[in-house]
């Protein structure tokens, strides 16, 4: 069984990560390769965190399995959230490198509650319901169905919102410089911006 190192990182696109693997020996040169070049395209990467686990391959393949309607063509970048990538790396018996002197119960539990108390946007709250068509809001013939309480159908992939604008306005070649969007301003539901909606809920 030998040991490696799997390990989630932040992009500075908003709920876009990069989900990875590598040996031990090699972890610091890869964090300091993918913070100063990026990754297929995309800036800003950021350790977010990472554990040291026995069959550490076969671990992430795991991972990318569960996720797999949520990456980003073939690549190793998905459109979640952080934190529940976190929680599943904190599941595996194995030790925490990144943040260090991190104790997995504490910050387990942490996570926990950061997940439970998020105020973030939610097609649900606003009254939209699995199905429902939402369109791009400077270009009407670019649609995405609403396939769960945050997550779009596009293109027969599974979106988040902010994801899914960075990667609209990438094939536009209309980028803003730090790639980061609100997704969900983006977008309109019966010609209404998804942000000026009011809650149903």
């Amino acid at each position: 069984m030998k040991k490696g190192i799997v390990y989630v990182m932040t992009t500075a696109v908003s709920g876009l990560i990069k989900i990875g693997q590598t040996e031990t020996k090699n972890y610091k040169e890869r964090m300091r390769h993918l913070e100063t070049n990026g990754y297929y395209n995309v800036v800003g990467l950021k350790k977010a965190f990472a554990v040291e686990v026995n069959d550490y391959i076969e671990k992430e393949k795991l991972l990318k399995e569960i996720f797999s309607k949520h990456q980003v063509a073939q690549s190793e970048l998905f459109a979640l959230d952080v934190d529940l990538v976190k929680q599943l790396l904190l599941a595996f018996d194995g030790k925490v490198i990144y943040p260090e002197e991190t104790q997995k119960d504490k910050e387990f539990e942490k996570i926990s509650k950061i997940r439970t108390q998020g105020e973030k946007f939610s097609f649900y709250k606003k009254g939209l319901k699995n199905g429902d068509i939402i369109t791009f809001a400077t270009d009407e013939s670019i649609t995405a169905k609403v396939v769960g309480e945050r997550e779009v159908e596009y293109e027969n992939q599974i979106w988040k919102l902010s994801p899914l604008t960075h990667k609209i306005f990438e094939e536009k070649g209309q980028l803003s410089e730090s790639g980061a969007y609100q997704g969900a301003y983006y977008f309109k539901y019966n010609n209404v911006r998804l942000t000026k909606l009011p809650d149903k809920l």
